[in-house]
């Protein structure tokens, strides 16, 4: 049985949590200063919650947005639908932007915004680079939901608003809250709506605490989760059926394909029996915010940093490749 430990808030980030309730200090604006100089960014606001902020850029978004057709975040979907506006998927290659067909689409002038997030379905990174020359030539507004790249120094480059989540569990992990950079400031957010659903000062204090960590467990996780996809391409990378999902690219989870949704769910089955944590680390496809194949997904994002250890991802990538082939002898 592999002993796992799932995220859950530092004891240090909850003490400050704690000692907000009644040190009578202002957490958010010092909050704000400390995002604001991280991300190179002259305007931030901290809200109540990511979905919040999903709501507070979507009602000022133009339209037609474009979104990935998989490996995206279905909460900024119902956010524009809160305010009736256009969406466009676009095809992707397993949730990574087709740059040629996104020149097409935007060359003919039928999308006015962009939203992406950084790491597609947690697995592979975005070719941002590219991503943003081509949205500043054709004067579209690029929105990047930068949650799994908190701790990356890379990611301040990039995007007109970035968005992210410090809910539970991500890099930044204070179980409510995120918090919305307007880079470039080619919109303006609706004030009220922002004064409406700003974050607390508990929030804020955790925040503070908790986002000067982000660099060592975003690159910590990547570096885990790169080592348990290694170790699982050793033997899967020619099984035509149990196929890894970018296997090269560098996430913060690992996705296996299946053969089909029911083996899927009986495939994370004998892996969760085999591993003992209080929360669930295997999820399962097709999933919008994954990929949507019939597939399996190993959330090493969801992992506490005590628990991202090479021996636990060998151990991890040994009783995974063990359910395959349980799995197969059951067929």
């Amino acid at each position: 049985m592999l002993e796992l430990k799932f995220k859950e808030i530092p004891q240090d980030t909850r003490e400050a949590m704690i000692k907000s309730l009644s040190d009578n200090q202002d957490h958010y604006l010092p909050t704000v200063e400390a995002i604001k100089e991280m991300f190179d960014c002259e305007e931030t606001h901290i809200l109540n919650s990511a979905n919040s902020c999903l709501i507070a850029i979507a009602e000022k978004l133009p339209e037609p947005i474009i979104v990935a057709d998989q490996g995206g975040w279905n909460g900024f979907i119902k956010s524009c639908e809160l305010f009736g506006k256009e969406i466009q998927k676009i095809e992707t290659n397993d949730g990574i932007i087709n740059m040629e067909i996104l020149k097409s689409r935007l060359k003919k002038n039928r999308a006015k915004s962009l939203y992406i997030t950084s790491l597609a379905g947690y697995t592979a990174p975005q070719p941002l680079k590219e991503i943003q020359e081509i949205c500043n030539k054709y004067g579209v507004l690029l929105i990047v939901d930068i949650s799994a790249s908190v701790g990356n120094p890379e990611i301040k480059k990039y995007g007109d608003i970035q968005v992210a989540s410090t809910g539970s569990p991500k890099i930044v992990n204070i179980e409510n809250g995120g918090f919305i950079n307007n880079k470039t400031r080619k919109i303006e957010l609706n004030k009220h709506l922002i004064k409406s659903l700003k974050a607390d000062n508990i929030t804020c204090a955790g925040i503070r605490n908790e986002i000067k960590k982000a660099p060592l467990i975003e690159s910590k996780t990547m570096e885990m989760n790169t080592y348990l996809k290694e170790k699982l391409c050793e033997t899967l990378s020619h099984d035509n059926i149990h196929k890894i999902i970018h296997p090269t690219s560098k996430g913060l989870n690992t996705i296996i394909t299946a053969e089909s949704k029911k083996k899927a769910k009986t495939l994370a089955n004998h892996i969760r029996q085999e591993i003992n944590i209080e929360k669930n680390i295997i999820t399962t496809g097709p999933n919008y915010n994954r990929i949507k194949k019939a597939s399996i997904v190993i959330e090493t994002k969801n992992l506490d940093i005590t628990s991202l250890k090479k021996e636990n991802m060998k151990k991890l990538s040994e009783l995974i490749l063990e359910s395959i082939e349980k799995l197969d002898n059951e067929s």
